[in-house]
């Protein structure tokens, strides 16, 4: 794997099938934009992702791959699968910033029947494995609702920090929502995975 002082030559697109408990992270495939177009716009999903639930309506499949598309943009991305290879969301570490050896995190978990099993846990911990020990990533960082609190339970359990609070980024319900910002360093991280 790539260290950080040679990261600026890694490829940050070619990235590897990552295996763990309950979950695999692998490319996209067509049977994942039929799956993410039958899971639909769920409200509590859409909520945390920001959006506006009374706007949602069935998703088609053309949607669904747009959406996926948008998500898999240039450097590290993989679909969520379960251990029967069944889609259930999406994970990046993009974009990312060679220069200052850094990246954005994010996560979206579509299923919501796959909600509080720890798979985006799961997910997110092999993400920063592979952030931290193959890209030689010093610093992951993201973004989040202030009122997520499932994700950022999820975020703190896998060794994110809260650093500051952006007020009022999201007006929604005619009220305006606060988002969090969360960042875990390589030190951290290999005290947390101890």
């Amino acid at each position: 794997m790539a260290s950080s002082a040679n990261l600026s030559e890694v490829n940050i697109d070619l990235v590897p099938r990552l295996q763990g408990n309950g979950v695999r992270l692998r490319d996209l495939c067509d049977a994942d934009i039929e799956r993410r177009a039958a899971l639909g716009r769920v409200p509590e999903i859409a909520r945390g992702f920001g959006g506006n639930p009374e706007r949602d309506r069935p998703m088609t499949e053309k949607e669904a791959g747009d959406e996926l598309r948008r998500r898999f943009g240039p450097g590290p991305h993989w679909v969520i699968a379960d251990q029967s290879d069944l889609f259930v969301g999406t994970v990046r570490l993009a974009p990312i910033d060679t220069a200052n050896q850094s990246a954005r995190f994010g996560i979206g978990i579509f299923d919501p029947d796959r909600l509080g099993l720890g798979l985006g846990s799961e997910a997110t911990r092999l993400a920063l494995r592979f952030g931290f020990a193959g890209l030689g990533l010093h610093r992951i960082s993201l973004t989040v609702l202030a009122d997520n609190t499932r994700a950022i339970a999820a975020y703190k359990k896998c060794g994110f920090v809260t650093e500051g609070r952006f007020r009022e980024t999201l007006f929604r319900d005619g009220t305006w929502h606060d988002d969090l910002a969360m960042a875990i360093l390589s030190s951290e991280w290999a005290d947390h995975e101890t």
